[in-house]
């Protein structure tokens, strides 16, 4: 198996060199260059942003920059932030050091995997063990999901230009097989890259990167995503450069964490899919088709119990072990060992996710055994009781599991627990908040332990799990306690937002916009979403792309005639009038979808696959769409240049163009926004479009058009910053709502069954 490695000789002078550079700076300087002010200055230019927390780790021989550009980016904003002259610091200089640095010769092996895809072992991916058959295989045959093809059809779409894939669900419902089963299926030739632990991430990103700039395609394995995502996570630095080396980044997140886990960009750009716990009816018709041919004790039994557990979870023996672990403090059962289990889980709902010494279990324990005199219940004693905490059941696994030094609850527990109970901020009790906050000293304990605060409505305790983070101006943590503070308390959740953003942080720029919005102050979350824009974030870039009406005067020779005066009988609204675009408005409204279909024609075959890239001019009409298009592929794009086409034919056969999909109802408001424009900006053109039709007084008219040719504009809130994820079903304002098809996937689907359109039209090229 081939390992990546930290460098030696030339990372330590990389790292020296940049400590001595930053010295030389605050000597020769004007202003006093800390942290804060260079990422600060190196915010709103074209050039990569440089986070503080970034710059601590090239100075602390942690990590190297992912690119080239980032490290002339710093170099840069070190400059200006000290009042130096532009190439003070020696640029060639740097390139050279900075290869070394990368090309150094491994002298430590990393604990980072890397191996082809095919030869993957799905128990070394975490793939839950069944119990083993006497032929030695404690992995079943996989049984085939219901979203399986569309995670091959996603994973096959992004394997050349990378993306991020993310499978939901409980535990044990068998996210991880199914996301390794796709992998294997569709990328078996890719490089596989495993972090086992969050700090061995920096490792796993330059393996990706390399691989990447390599000509090898590569997948990071995150499982259990969430760990990968606070402090030592991934930063906005590091995703630019995995979506550079077109990394595909496969993950798994269970769902009681996915749902409050605040916002955080690489989740942004994942497309998501839930992995149900409860089989459906058409799986287990397969899991039964599977049995009769192949008989399998394991998947009989759990076909038995369907009803209630799903398959993948009984496989795991799952709820065999919460109803022994439910019945076991009783007299004459296991009442210290279950004690001892009831430990593990509360320090890990607490936060302690990493496995933890028995001996402190043995400390804590003695509260979870019931009654006041514990006696009463005849507790077993402490080495036995371990003895059947640990014990393999049918060979599969324990109610705590031993890893390295230390025990872990099966992750089943945890959540059947909150299934019965529901997190609340009596959950957990005081004593165990008080040791997780002892423990949890590494920053990525410290954000485990500030999410399960906040899950229990505890932010006092989050706070001080991250006050010595924020004290120490972590941009990333004073971004989550902004987040986390948003629900309970906005005075705060704006002040650590604010904080973040004096400290470079663009993201904190767009949130502070969504904040505002939220408490109904829209044009206070405007000036935010500018100033994000302009800082880079694409989010709020593609705010500014948001389709509207040219609301500037009609030019004299396109004035339309006044209205006929109304008869004094006449109702306001007269049924026998001919109510809707005027015939020179819709002669418009054809021009301009015959324009957006060439140019977004052109862009299609220029730019193929390849995701949107604002700096590319040749991306024009899909740089126009709302930023979750942007990364689709040249087959999608070229269903939405059939969006203006039909439309525009639509016109020609004298009928209205009304949308009957969500990428016909994007091309309409493209499409008024484009002629609202002509008629102000061309009119020559426009009356060269319109020779030979009548004056009508409701000619330009585009509201009237907007009123009559769509049924809602619930696809104009994809260009909301506040918004993001709101295409996802489970989205409790989607929800609210009955908001449908705004998933990229579903634009073209049908808005009423059976499509009006001949699914045999075809294509203009």
């Amino acid at each position: 198996m081939t390992r990546s490695a930290d460098g030696t000789a030339a990372r330590v002078e990389f790292a020296h060199a940049v400590r001595t550079v930053m010295a030389e700076a605050v000597r020769e300087g004007g202003t006093k260059p800390t942290l804060k002010r260079i990422a600060h200055a190196s915010q709103g230019k074209s050039r990569p942003s440089v986070s503080t927390s970034a710059i601590s780790a090239w100075k602390n021989g942690e990590r190297l920059p992912s690119s080239w550009s980032v490290l002339e980016s710093f170099l840069v904003a070190l400059e200006q932030a000290a009042s130096l002259p532009r190439g003070k610091f020696d640029r060639r200089f740097w390139e050279r050091l900075y290869t070394l640095a990368q090309s150094d010769p491994v002298v430590a092996p990393s604990r980072v995997a890397v191996f082809p895809v095919r030869d993957a072992d799905p128990l070394e991916l975490k793939v839950h063990r069944a119990r083993t058959l006497g032929d030695g295989t404690a992995v079943p045959a996989y049984i085939p999901r219901d979203i399986d093809p569309a995670v091959r059809k996603t994973l096959s779409r992004i394997r050349n230009d990378g993306g991020v894939v993310l499978l939901v669900g409980a535990s044990t419902s068998g996210k991880t097989r199914c996301a390794y089963e796709a992998m294997t299926k569709v990328l078996p030739d890719h490089m596989l890259v495993v972090p086992p632990h969050v700090t061995d991430l920096p490792d796993a990103i330059t393996e990706a990167v390399r691989s990447g700039r390599s000509g090898s395609p590569c997948v990071l394995w995150l499982n259990d995503m969430e760990q990968y995502l606070g402090p030592q996570g991934l930063t906005l630095g590091d995703i630019r450069a995995l979506r550079v080396a077109r990394t595909v980044v496969l993950g798994t997140m269970r769902s009681r964490i996915r749902e409050d886990l605040p916002s955080h960009e690489l989740v942004r750009l994942a497309e998501e899919f839930e992995v149900e716990r409860l089989w459906s009816p058409q799986e287990l018709g397969r899991a039964r088709e599977r049995l009769r041919s192949h008989r399998d004790e394991r998947l009989r039994l759990a076909l038995d119990q369907a009803e209630d557990f799903g398959i993948a979870e009984t496989l795991a023996t799952g709820p065999q072990l919460w109803r022994e672990l439910r019945g076991a403090s009783v007299v004459n059962g296991n009442p210290r060992g279950a004690a001892l289990v009831w430990t593990a889980i509360d320090l890990a709902l607490a936060g302690l996710t990493e496995p933890q010494p028995a001996d402190l279990l043995r400390d804590l324990h003695e509260r979870y055994i019931p009654g006041r005199n514990k006696q009463l219940i005849a507790p077993e004693p402490f080495d036995a009781a371990l003895s059947w905490a640990t014990s393999p059941r049918d060979a599969v696994t324990r109610l705590l599991i031993p890893e390295g030094d230390g025990l872990r609850p099966f992750d089943y527990l945890l959540d059947a627990h909150l299934r019965d109970q529901g997190p609340s901020s009596d959950l957990i009790p005081e004593e165990i908040w008080e040791v997780a906050l002892d423990r949890g000293s590494q920053k990525h304990q410290r954000f485990s332990i500030a999410l399960a605060a906040h899950a229990n409505d505890r932010m006092d305790i989050g706070r001080r799990a991250l006050q010595p983070l924020a004290d120490a101006e972590d941009v990333d943590t004073l971004r989550t306690l902004g987040l986390l503070y948003e629900r309970s308390d906005t005075g705060e959740a704006v002040q650590w937002l604010q904080r973040a953003i004096d400290a470079g942080d663009i993201l904190s720029l767009r949130l502070m916009g969504n904040l505002h919005f939220r408490k109904q102050d829209r044009e206070t979350a405007t000036a935010w979403y500018r100033r994000a824009a302009k800082a880079g974030d694409e989010v709020s870039q593609s705010y500014y792309n948001y389709p509207g009406v040219d609301r500037r005067p009609t030019p004299d020779e396109l004035t339309p005639p006044a209205a006929p005066p109304k008869a004094d009988d006449e109702d306001d609204w007269d049924d026998d009038r001919e109510y809707g675009p005027s015939a020179r408005t819709l002669r418009v409204l054809e021009a301009a979808l015959d324009i957006l279909s060439d140019m977004a024609s052109m862009a299609r075959r220029e730019i193929g696959d390849r995701p949107v890239d604002l700096g590319d001019g040749y991306a024009f009409v899909f740089s126009e769409l709302p930023v979750l298009t942007w990364r689709q592929d040249a087959q999608w794009r070229r269903q939405m240049v059939r969006c203006f086409d039909d439309l525009a034919e639509d016109i020609r056969a004298g009928k209205w163009p009304q949308p009957t999909c969500t990428g016909e109802e994007m091309a309409v408001h493209l499409a008024i926004e484009q002629a609202s424009s002509m008629v102000v900006d061309s009119p020559e053109l426009v009356a060269s479009f319109v020779e030979g039709l009548p004056p009508h007084h409701d000619d330009w008219d585009w509201g009237l058009c907007l009123d009559v040719l769509l049924e809602d504009t619930d696809v104009l809130f994809l260009y909301e910053p506040w918004s993001q994820g709101i295409e996802d079903s489970d989205d409790h304002v989607n929800q609210f709502m009955g908001i449908a098809n705004l998933e990229a996937e579903d634009w073209f689907k049908p808005f009423y069954g059976d499509s009006p359109r001949d699914p045999e039209r075809g294509f203009r090229d």
